[in-house]
């Protein structure tokens, strides 16, 4: 997860912001279907997000 978020400090803000809103909708989607990748693109959504806070 450490690895995730250091490469997307890398990426500008809103790129930041279009990975957040894909996988926060995507870990919806799967979790209203009970789908094991709920958990998966929600961490991935996690590390965006820190990212961001970091690079502000």
């Amino acid at each position: 997860m450490e690895k995730l978020t250091e490469a997307f400090r890398e990426l500008d803000a809103d790129d930041l912001d279009a990975i957040v809103s894909e996988f926060a909708r995507r870990a919806e989607v799967m979790a209203e279907a009970n789908g094991d990748w709920a958990r998966v693109y929600a961490l991935i959504s996690c590390a965006a997000i820190d990212a961001l806070n970091d690079n502000s």
